[in-house]
């Protein structure tokens, strides 16, 4: 047995459509939108017509189905209907969760992964506050066996900080940002300082989710094909990391807590020792005077990385940071490991210390969202 406790701090939801509803209505052409079929292909999408980009709803919702089998490519087209009940329904959120082995699970968006990419402000701010009414009772049936991450917008730091302060009111745990900020107002412009200030004294930890970029593609470059793209993708939120950092963002706001979720953690290491090594270097040019410590020392004080299956990230731990390991089970995207996060923990965990697995898979997001073990099935 890996560890008696196993909490995973990278899952998610699947929003029902009644986040969406009446959006048409209020906003017309500028609205997402569920429709059936989206430029000849078929199954039920969520749309937004002004980015011109739908999400297959069925996708996000199949976990332990194989992906070559007719019916689950009946499952992906029918939306919300055939996809697993947990989904829908927190009752049996938490039976699925004893499927799997785990006691609890910390929640980002699915659907609205797409949202981030959205610069229409006044939308993005009624669907995020739809979202988070929504994730704010699904969890409310058990509180610390489903933790819902809130969504937030920056391109008006004023609203993202007022819809922050709504989420903290809520008792939401955690709220999620664009992992990578618009090209051309990057994390490290004072614009957000308010931001921070806010975020720091609401104590919130901020995830950055792969895919819940500002921009398309997450500002990788565009001649990449997508294997390039999605092989490289933690170089996007390298370059996020790196930003708050040698800005000085850190330094001024150590309370700050960052989660950059299903990036994978294997080539984390690696950077660490080149990130210093490379601040070295530069540090005529691009030192931010204010800054104390090194690179890796602020990585390791304000940052936490989740991993799924990643072996070598588990391997080279020591140089990663034990503490700022996080262990998730991507529940319930086809990608998923449920329900098979145990075994698979066994072996990705074989050799390792008690203390550092306890650690990885629980003791860790037990501290960053304060969770009560009294509350667990154990």
């Amino acid at each position: 047995m890996v560890s008696e406790i196993v909490y995973s701090c990278d899952s998610h939801v699947v929003e029902g459509p009644e986040v969406f509803d009446g959006l048409v209505e209020k906003f017309g052409d500028r609205a997402p939108r569920v429709v059936d079929g989206w430029k000849g292909r078929e199954g039920v999408y969520l749309a937004w017509p002004q980015i011109d980009f739908a999400m297959l709803v069925g996708r996000l919702g199949i976990a332990g189905a194989n992906l070559n089998l007719p019916e689950t490519k009946e499952k992906m087209q029918r939306g919300w209907d055939l996809i697993n009940p947990g989904v829908k329904d927190p009752v049996a959120r938490l039976t699925e969760q004893d499927t799997d082995g785990v006691v609890g699970e910390v929640m980002y968006p699915s659907i609205n992964m797409l949202t981030y990419m959205v610069d229409d402000v006044e939308v993005v701010d009624a669907v995020f506050q739809r979202h988070n009414d929504w994730i704010r009772d699904y969890c409310s049936h058990s509180p610390e066996r489903l933790i819902g991450v809130g969504c937030l917008t920056l391109r008006d730091v004023e609203v993202g900080i007022a819809e922050l302060e709504r989420c903290a009111n809520m008792g939401i745990k955690g709220v999620a940002i664009p992992c990578t900020a618009p090209k051309d107002k990057p994390y490290s412009d004072p614009y957000y300082e308010p931001f921070w200030t806010a975020a720091e004294e609401a104590g919130l930890p901020l995830t950055m989710h792969i895919f819940c970029g500002a921009e398309p593609g997450m500002g990788l470059p565009k001649e990449w094909d997508e294997v390039v793209s999605y092989t490289l993708a933690h170089s996007a939120a390298w370059n996020t990391i790196s930003n708050l950092v040698t800005s000085g963002v850190c330094e001024r706001h150590p309370g700050l807590k960052f989660v950059m979720a299903e990036w994978e953690t294997g080539w984390i290491a690696h950077t660490l020792e080149r990130w210093d090594h490379a601040y070295y270097r530069a540090r005529a040019v691009d030192r931010t005077p204010e800054l104390e410590m090194l690179p890796s020392e602020y990585f390791h004080r304000n940052f936490n990385v989740t991993f799924e299956d990643d072996a070598i990230g588990v391997q080279t731990r020591d140089g990663i940071g034990v503490d700022n390991l996080l262990w998730g089970n991507d529940y319930p995207h086809h990608d998923a490991i449920w329900p098979n996060s145990r075994r698979i923990l066994d072996e990705i965990m074989e050799g390792v210390p008690q203390e550092d697995v306890d650690k990885m898979v629980w003791g860790n997001v037990q501290k960053l969202y304060n969770i009560d073990v009294n509350a667990l099935p154990v």
